[in-house]
């Protein structure tokens, strides 16, 4: 497998008075390590709140209102970028609506997008199904989801739950 058609992209709400880093980035971490892949995150120009239950309300209006938050980051180059193994957080039953505005920035088509979920009591929800549905030109395969807790808690059953994802996916051997 070609490591250089692989973009691991992610999209992580910011805890920013914690050096402690989300369970979103641990996971999108040990997927570029072991795809040893170039990865991209997925940043909002105006940020979220610390505050879970501020942060839950404005990704719920967001979600409400089909927003797409104008992004911080310069796009990466998508030159010769075949697959995407999109890393986020299970928001209200879907994709915070950050990543919408990454994937309709980019072309999609043809694009084999592996979506890696972290939650902590939904799983991938139908995040699979939206994405498939939002990018009909994208190629959406079969997801997995990691509870956020697990990656804290344990790094060898994250590794080893993505490594054998990564895997089956024959995305490394």
């Amino acid at each position: 497998m070609d490591k250089q058609n692989i973009l691991v992209a992610y999209f992580s709400r910011k805890n920013t008075d914690s050096a402690e880093r989300s369970s979103t980035e641990i996971v999108a971490s040990v997927v570029s390590k072991l795809l040893g892949a170039t990865q991209y995150e997925i940043c909002t120009l105006s940020g979220y709140p610390e505050d879970a239950d501020e942060c839950n309300k404005i990704a719920k209006k967001e979600r409400d209102e089909n927003a797409r938050p104008e992004l911080r980051n310069q796009l990466p180059d998508m030159n010769g970028i075949a697959k995407i193994v999109l890393v986020y957080p299970n928001w209200w039953g879907d994709l915070p609506m950050a990543v919408y505005s990454f994937l309709d920035k980019i072309d999609t088509e043809n694009l084999d997008i592996y979506p890696v979920c972290t939650h902590e009591d939904n799983g991938l929800a139908m995040t699979e199904r939206i994405l498939a549905q939002s990018y009909p030109k994208a190629n959406v395969q079969k997801g997995v989801a990691i509870r956020g807790s697990v990656a804290h808690s344990s790094p060898f059953q994250t590794e080893n739950t993505i490594e054998k994802y990564l895997t089956d996916r024959a995305l490394i051997k």
